[in-house]
């Protein structure tokens, strides 16, 4: 018994060494995001409009009665639109991005993607630190690059991917909604 139990800690040992990812495209580029951070992953929904956002705030969604702002990824990494080929055309339905309002449990933030692959482990040991230059104040979402074999993903940081600013503007624009 003692052996068996002994071969369970290193299968946690392992799992805990590693770091679940669901990637995903934004123009010819791989990502990723914590799976801990993603809700569901939907196909694109009607986007209402918000007043005086930046240009990559879409605006907002209502996801079953739950009203969730949405940014479009290409238009937030500044790349040139794609077409709208809507059978590959994702959203994904992320929490921690915004602060919380008082109603339980992190805020939801929408992100529209070109395309969801995969999900992959990945080894804490082939997770690098981005890159200097993409740790400034226009790249500071990057988390990390992960190593897969050959591919390189850079892997998002969910709280980053809106600017301290860019939060307080969306949440001032939903209380003026309501």
């Amino acid at each position: 018994m003692k052996n068996l139990f002994q071969k369970d800690k290193k299968a946690i040992a392992v799992v805990e060494d590693m770091v679940q990812l669901v990637t995903f495209r934004v123009g010819a580029e791989d990502y990723g995001l914590d799976i801990n951070a993603i809700t569901e992953v939907v196909r694109p929904l009607r986007i209402t409009p918000l007043p005086r956002m930046p240009l990559f705030i879409e605006g907002v969604i209502n996801l079953r009665g739950t009203i969730i702002p949405v940014v479009d990824l290409r238009k937030r990494f500044v790349l040139a639109p794609a077409g709208n080929d809507s059978r590959k055309i994702r959203m994904l339905i992320t929490k921690g991005a915004v602060p919380e309002t008082g109603k339980g449990g992190k805020e939801l933030l929408g992100l529209v993607v070109d395309g969801v692959d995969e999900v992959i482990h990945v080894p804490k040991k082939d997770i690098a630190p981005p890159p200097e230059a993409a740790t400034g104040k226009q790249a500071g979402f990057i988390g990390g690059m992960g190593k897969v074999g050959d591919r390189l993903i850079i892997i998002l940081d969910i709280m980053k991917i809106l600017s301290s600013r860019e939060r307080t503007d969306l949440a001032e624009a939903r209380h003026a909604e309501s």
